[in-house]
Parts: C-alpha cells; structure tokens; sequence
C-alpha cells in the first residue's frame, strides 16, 4: 500500500522591508509568489511584525491577490494607501495579533485556505497594518514554504 507523506519546502523570505515603519491604517504589498512553478498543493506563509504604542484592533492584517497567469492583471483590492473601498476585493488570509507594544509577533497562514479552491498561478500578498500605531523599524519580514506530497 502507498503511502503518502507531505513536504514543507524551504522556508524562503520575500525580499520587502514594506513592515518597517508601515503607518497605520495602510496597505502595502510585500511581494509576489509564483506557484505556477513547482505547482504546491498549499503555501505557507509566515508573518512578522513589530508594533509601535498600540491601540484600537491591534492587528495587522494579511491578504491575498490571485494571479490567473504570469502576465495578466491580479484581482482588484488595493495594495498601497489607506484607501479601504476596494479591501473586500482582496482575499483574507488572516490577522496577526500585535496585542503588545514594541514586541515582535510571528503567526503562519495557509493560502490554499484563504481562497478556498486551488492555489492561483501566483499571489501577491498584501498588508494592512491595523493596529492603531506605525510598526517599528526593524523586525518585520514575511516568508513562505510550499507544501507538496510525495507517495511512496
């Protein structure tokens, strides 16, 4: 009988420093994902975030925008600004709590999850950081693993 086994792949960093010093109420987009490549059954992304003097929903919140192809436009939600019109475009993917002040919060997503059906050609994720005080300079980075399976 096979047996199936999942694989997490190499924890990889988006090369962003968009969290530093990210203002409140504002999105930013941390960068792009391709799945089309090793075509993952899901995508695990890890989110970091240090606040600044919290208040209010004292969180910061992630999304997703899906690609279809490497070429064409992504979904609609926007990706910069404090615009919130277009947020419910986006796909939500989670909120990291930032419950303290001045401490860095680590919290992992699942993308496949967050769209609910199969990951897209690729994803852009995007941030809103939600916790009523700009984030810290430093200790922000988003990264991501690709699960797949092996049977043997």
């Amino acid at each position: 009988m096979a047996t199936v086994k999942q694989v997490v792949g190499p924890r990889t960093g988006l090369t962003t420093s968009a969290l530093n010093s990210l203002a409140s109420a504002t999105f930013v987009s941390a960068g792009t994902i391709t799945h089309n490549t090793n075509r993952p059954l899901d995508v695990l992304i890890e989110v970091a975030a240090t606040s600044g003097t919290v208040s209010g929903n004292k969180q910061l919140l992630v999304y997703a925008r899906a690609y279809l192809d490497g070429s064409g436009i992504p979904t609609t939600g926007p990706v910069a600004g404090a615009t919130v019109t277009d947020e419910p475009n986006l796909y939500f993917v989670g909120a990291l709590p930032l419950n303290t002040s001045s401490t860095t919060q680590r919290r992992i997503f699942s993308l496949a999850a967050a769209y609910g059906f199969a990951l897209p050609y690729a994803s852009e994720i995007v941030l809103r950081n939600d916790s009523g005080a700009a984030l810290n300079t430093s200790g922000g980075s988003v990264h991501y693993s690709e699960i797949s399976a092996t049977v043997a």
